[in-house]
């Protein structure tokens, strides 16, 4: 399948406990595409977290290490996943610190507990490997990023690499709602964090790396392959 953008993620195995939480939450297994029940969160009904999540759910359960981008018309996704298969070899396992359910502004995500920014050290990686396969932006797509209220220097990373929150402007995270108001924000955080205590109770390990693709149409992302994290300590 042709798909008109790709994304390197970050994404739990589907067997694993993180994996089945975050695909449950948002209603769809990415490897078959197909729709899977909500989970039962007490205080929440399942067309509550529908609501919640109708957004942030086409991009599928991820922590993003390469944002979306259109694929170079002298590239091809052979290649980028040749790419892939070499980059691993050299890039390190990571383990740090549990997860815990915080907002980034008004929308709710899982943050792994990384004071030694090694998932960053890791985006950069993939930021600086991978820029030659994306396709530059085009003015279009430049102003609709620029809708977000840019600073100085989101507007330079925005030139340089396609997107504004990399490099130093990067947090990785897994999100899991939509922008929420006020007390909803609070509301739904509190009910997370007591869904989410035996997940944010051992440490957070990225091993694999997952390329994933945007089929278009508003369709939800898919992965098309992972990749296991080779490198030595």
């Amino acid at each position: 399948m042709v798909h008109q953008r790709y994304a390197i993620y970050y994404a739990p195995r589907l067997n694993s406990k993180l994996g089945q939480f975050g695909n449950a939450w948002f209603g769809y297994n990415p490897v078959s595409h197909e729709a899977i029940p909500r989970p039962n969160v007490e205080g929440m009904a399942a067309q509550e977290i529908e609501h919640v999540t109708r957004g942030a759910g086409r991009y599928t359960f991820h922590g993003t290490l390469r944002s979306p981008f259109k694929l170079h018309k002298n590239r091809t996704l052979e290649s980028l996943g040749e790419s892939l298969k070499s980059f691993v070899t050299k890039a390190r396992p990571i383990i740090c610190g549990p997860l815990s359910i915080r907002s980034i502004g008004k929308f709710l995500a899982l943050v792994p507990d990384d004071p030694e920014n090694h998932i960053p050290g890791l985006a950069e990686q993939c930021i600086r490997t991978f820029d030659n396969f994306r396709l530059a932006p085009s003015k279009q797509e430049l102003d609709r990023r620029r809708q977000a209220g840019l600073t100085s220097v989101q507007e330079e990373l925005l030139l340089r690499w396609g997107y504004p929150f990399v490099m130093e402007e990067f947090r990785f995270h897994l999100t899991l709602s939509d922008k929420l108001d006020g007390m909803d924000l609070i509301k739904y955080q509190a009910l997370l964090e007591k869904q989410c205590e035996d997940l944010c109770d051992e440490p957070f390990v990225i091993d694999e790396i997952a390329l994933f693709g945007d089929p278009g149409k508003g369709g939800k992302f898919e992965e098309i392959s992972r990749y296991q994290l080779l490198g030595d300590d």
